[in-house]
């Protein structure tokens, strides 16, 4: 009785691209199953760019799904398929990954990958890949350059154009040290040159603050599209912007009540705990209706702006700028003794008549809204995000 012939085993040919080249340059829905779809997708993504090396990686894919296992009775049965991740990389991007693999895998249940990508980048995602699926084989396809000088200038020329037009490049190489330029301009103008090292250490760790945390990355995705979202971003900004002059206002005002060539800190730091009080006692007395103000001015954009959302989030709004009322008076007490601590409080104090006040004035109004966003919740519908 003869054996039957034992099925074929599964193998997968899987190209990644954890950048996202192949969607973001040509438009392709992803993921790519399939010989001529891969074979289709690498060409259109090679005219659009020529130098893409995603699209190499793709044609190694379709040539090991080729060769792979030729000339074999039992030879594998395989196919071919491309991933792909997000441009900005991090957590979302593998996911992406996994995602687009579970919705390849659904569809040919294979019982090994062979991993292609264009070069070792993509080595984080091994580890998440082999979670799901055991790693056959990895191909790394590096694209072959002449080792002739001129091209070695060319291969240089190309990136470095791509970090000069790139928007996601020349905002760091060219925008950051142009505002250092700037700086240094306008302080050379002034004659505050001597300056120049605080302020050439202040721009770097604003820029540094902003790459490293991908602060550009979420103002970018987050643009308001709506008229509300588009009040609230200008009255939060307005805020900002009086915020920050009053920091400075009441900074400098404080600054003035430092003593002529003071200790530092780690030299005497019981100094600077008995001078503390006093300074923020000053500066607040000079900020403080500045900050008021542009804390009270992004309150009543971000109520507007929730009212013609028609968003419950209004009465939270009202309370906060009622709170600030409040607390531009009980600062201003605290203020003073913060300055002079030898005054006493007593029950009838200005302090301790305003804190009161604001407590039960505050109260009564959470409960009048209370009592209003129940009257009237036909006018707003259940709170939105943001």
């Amino acid at each position: 009785m003869s054996e039957k012939p034992s099925e074929k085993e599964r193998i997968l040919i899987l190209c990644i691209d954890n950048d996202n080249d192949l969607g973001s340059k040509t438009g392709l829905d992803t993921p790519v199953i399939g010989r001529q779809a891969n074979l289709d997708a690498a060409t259109r993504l090679a005219i659009m760019d020529p130098e893409e090396a995603d699209a190499n990686a793709i044609f190694a894919a379709v040539k090991i799904m080729d060769s792979y296992g030729q000339g074999s009775e039992f030879s594998e049965e395989t196919e071919v398929a491309t991933i792909t991740g997000l441009e900005s990389g991090g957590v979302g991007s593998d996911r992406k990954l996994v995602d687009e693999l579970g919705e390849v895998l659904s569809k040919f249940s294979a019982k090994g990958v062979v991993l292609v990508s264009d070069g070792y980048s993509d080595q984080s995602v091994v580890p998440i890949i082999q979670s799901r699926i055991p790693i056959v084989s990895i191909r790394h396809v590096v694209v072959k350059h002449s080792e002739r000088l001129e091209e070695t200038w060319a291969v240089l020329l190309r990136y470095g154009r791509m970090v000069m037009n790139d928007p996601k490049y020349s905002r760091f190489t060219l925008g950051v040290p142009g505002v250092i330029l700037v700086v240094f301009g306008m302080l050379w103008v002034f004659n505050q040159l001597q300056t120049a090292g605080m302020a050439l250490l202040f721009i770097l760790g604003i820029a540094f603050l902003v790459r490293g945390f991908g602060i550009d990355d979420k103002v970018e995705r987050w643009k308001p599209t709506t008229i509300e979202d588009q009040l609230k971003l200008t009255a939060r900004v307005i805020g900002i912007v009086f915020i920050i002059i009053g920091g400075y206002l009441g900074g400098t005002f404080a600054n003035t009540f430092v003593p002529a060539d003071p200790p530092y800190p780690w030299e005497n730091l019981w100094f600077w705990f008995g001078i503390l009080p006093l300074l923020i006692g000053h500066f607040l007395q000079r900020a403080l209706d500045v900050l008021v103000i542009g804390a009270a001015v992004g309150f009543v954009g971000e109520g507007i702006a929730y009212f013609m959302k028609r968003d419950s989030k209004v009465w939270r709004s009202i309370v906060a700028l009622f709170l600030a009322f409040w607390l531009r008076f009980i600062l201003e007490e605290s203020a003073t003794f913060l300055i002079q601590p030898q005054k006493t409080v007593t029950l009838n104090s200005p302090l301790v008549i305003l804190t009161t006040a604001c407590i039960i004035s505050t109260a009564t109004l959470i409960v009048i809204i209370s009592r209003a966003s129940k009257r009237y919740a036909h006018l707003f519908g259940p709170r939105s995000r943001g």
